[in-house]
């Protein structure tokens, strides 16, 4: 598991259709092939806990963990679009917002989230990547 964590890793709620149809929409959309996506019963979380007693909980915030630091909310959706690569990066201009700014608007979608795409079933899809991690 040593090597994973060279590798950026991002914690999603798996039990939240939202987030898993992100973490398909990482998994298929990452020009850099380097982004793993884990959840809060993984191992790999519990070793990430170990070494970053702070690390919060992946069902209130997106997580991610790369070159040893953490990353949440707004910070770490630019960070992730900005290793994606491709046009993604254009986002690292909402860095220019005040970070409590963004993370309000996380916020506001993180607390409506389990209502959006009620429908869909992506959490299946997003287990047979590779690029999951359990």
């Amino acid at each position: 598991m040593k090597k994973q964590f060279k590798s950026p890793i991002v914690f999603i709620d798996d039990d939240c259709i939202f987030c898993n149809f992100w973490g398909n929409y990482i998994t298929n959309n990452d020009k850099s092939n380097s982004i793993y996506i884990s959840i809060p019963s993984s191992d790999l979380f519990k070793e990430a806990m170990e070494k970053h007693s702070n690390l919060p909980n992946p069902e209130e915030t997106i997580i991610l963990y790369y070159k040893e630091e953490i990353f949440t909310k707004s910070n770490a959706v630019i960070k992730i679009a900005l290793i994606m690569k491709s046009w993604y990066a254009c986002l690292a201009i909402a860095y220019i917002i005040p970070r409590i700014i963004r993370d309000k608007a996380y916020d506001i979608i993180a607390k409506r989230r389990k209502s959006i795409l009620k429908d869909e079933c992506v959490i299946n899809d997003l287990r047979k990547k590779e690029k999951f991690i359990t």
